[in-house]
């Protein structure tokens, strides 16, 4: 096989953010005077952007947030505790899963992109802090484009940029997102079991190839 184009999410693919982003929940929920959730809960949470994390955990802790706050928590006052807190969190606990370095090393003539749900703003900041923004050729985050994975626009923009063929290109993905991106592209997929979601739920959508390190990755590509 082999591939000229490699597409990467980022959370849970490439570093492992739970613990940074389950502390910022925390700190939103403690403002308004809910309870504290789990790593694991919030993980579930995560994988369509800020807003959604935001909202599915108020709701999870029972309180009810609207866009407009007209009979419950305002959704964009919750949005931008969370931001303020994950803001000042981002590198904390942060790190990169153990073999993404070599992977990412070994593929050093291949281009490669990163393409998340994650605000861009987080992404570049934790990709430079973590000196891996210096391996790819362009990063979109969930606020880059209009449509947000399973969409594909982040997948077209990528590909005109690069001007590689659809046929030459692979999403590497922890999530379903990430294999349904693919599929609805028309580009093969790597399915990563070491990130945040269970391989049962990414497994019936018949990815191309399933690994469980990073290093795997240089014998697929």
């Amino acid at each position: 096989m082999g591939f000229d184009l490699l597409i990467f999410d980022f959370d849970g693919t490439l570093v492992d953010t739970r613990l940074d982003i389950t502390n910022a929940v925390n700190d939103m929920l403690e403002r308004f005077g809910r309870p504290r959730m789990g790593v694991e809960e919030v993980t579930s949470y995560i994988g369509d952007g800020i807003v959604k994390i935001v909202e599915r955990s108020m709701r999870a802790s029972g309180t009810d947030v609207e866009e407009r706050g007209a009979s419950g928590t305002d959704l964009e006052k919750a949005v931008s505790v969370f931001r303020e807190s994950y803001a000042k969190r981002l590198l904390e606990n942060t790190a990169p899963y153990p073999g993404v370095l070599e992977a990412l090393a070994g593929l050093d003539g291949k281009l490669k992109a990163i393409l998340t749900n994650k605000a861009y703003e987080y992404t570049k900041a934790i990709s430079d802090g973590l000196r891996l923004s210096r391996h790819f050729t362009i990063i979109l985050g969930g606020d880059s484009v209009q449509n947000r994975k399973p969409a594909t626009e982040g997948v077209e923009l990528i590909l005109n940029r690069t001007g590689i063929p659809r046929s030459r290109a692979v999403m590497i993905g922890d999530g379903p997102n990430d294999v349904l991106t693919a599929k609805n592209a028309g580009i093969a997929s790597i399915f990563v079991t070491y990130g945040f979601n269970a391989p049962r739920t990414v497994e019936p959508l018949a990815p191309d190839f399933i690994i469980d390190d990073p290093r795997e990755i240089i014998g697929v590509c």
